[in-house]
């Protein structure tokens, strides 16, 4: 049998990604017929963690507008041929993570990934639709083939996510926060079911049909899309942008002109969340009733991996 060759392409600030990563991978890694070539990206400056309250929302501007930092150099021989690819990634602010969004951009990711399958797996608190979305129009980019993608998401609440991913990021408190907040991040029991997906994925590329494997992840729970995050998206998506702009205009990451605006900022999204959480909560139950064939629509585009045409 052809040994298959696989790029695994990844950006883990803490640990998680990697950790749902290899979850993932599992079958591929016990395999004889299967070669894994990792590939972490790596900014030039790294991002902290855990951050400074300013830190975090100061990289909100440029990672809304998607401009990329500078790179490490890639460690990695762009003249291989590889049956497939797989990128690991972390949703920030309804966007990609800037590390990878800063990859994508690169020749070397165009040649790497011109004309190849890519199976996308992103860790995240639970709000990833927007960022998939821009990671769709990335790969079209580059003329790659997205062929599948899964989700690793934080089972709780948006407002208790919402904490304890503040938790997380902030003071690096992944458990117990407060003595009353439950853990945060994905569960044991998804991290243990995800060997499931690494071998629909593995035996797709095995008979040559790794093309479009969405529905049959879909079938074991791959993609966690929830209405009240699709209507909170929806809002983030027109806002975002206008406040990257507001923020940028007084100067570059990390320039003391805009340190006033980053603040206001930190202390306006989480608020906002806050308020309107419940309310979209609300809604979200009624749209099924009220718009049931739009919303059906919405979660029905949102479950496979073809771009909107504008």
């Amino acid at each position: 049998m052809h040994m298959k060759n696989v790029l695994v392409i990844y950006y883990s600030q803490t640990g998680q990604a990697k950790q749902a990563l290899n979850a993932v991978l599992k079958p591929f890694e016990e395999s004889k017929n299967h070669h894994l070539t990792y590939l972490l990206i790596k900014p030039k400056k790294r991002f902290p963690f855990p951050w400074t309250y300013t830190q975090f929302f100061d990289v909100f501007p440029e990672t809304v507008q998607g401009i990329p930092c500078e790179l490490e150099p890639l460690k990695i021989d762009t003249n291989i041929n590889y049956d497939l690819a797989v990128i690991a990634y972390q949703p920030w602010f309804l966007s990609i993570c800037v590390p990878i969004n800063s990859f994508l951009q690169t020749s070397d990711a165009k040649i790497l990934l011109a004309g190849k399958h890519v199976i996308t797996i992103i860790n995240c608190r639970n709000m990833w639709l927007g960022a998939q979305e821009k990671m769709k129009k990335r790969l079209l980019d580059i003329k790659a083939n997205l062929a599948g993608n899964i989700t690793f998401v934080d089972r709780s609440s948006n407002l208790v996510s919402l904490v304890t991913v503040l938790a997380f990021v902030l003071k690096g408190t992944k458990e117990n926060f407060m003595g009353v907040f439950p853990k945060y991040g994905v569960t044991d029991k998804d991290l243990e079911h995800a060997p499931v997906f690494g071998k629909i994925i593995m035996d797709n590329l095995e008979n040559n049909n790794i093309h479009n494997i969405q529905p049959q992840l879909n079938q074991e729970g791959a993609l966690d899309i929830r209405g009240n995050l699709l209507l909170m998206e929806g809002r983030g998506k027109a806002l975002f942008p206008l406040y990257a702009n507001y923020i940028s205009k007084k100067g570059t990451q990390g320039s003391e002109q805009r340190k006033t605006r980053v603040r206001i900022f930190g202390i306006v999204l989480p608020t906002a969340i806050l308020i309107l959480s419940p309310i979209i909560t609300i809604l979200s139950r009624l749209l099924p009733l009220l718009a049931k064939k739009k919303f059906a629509k919405e979660i029905a585009y949102y479950s496979q991996n073809t771009l909107r045409e504008s």
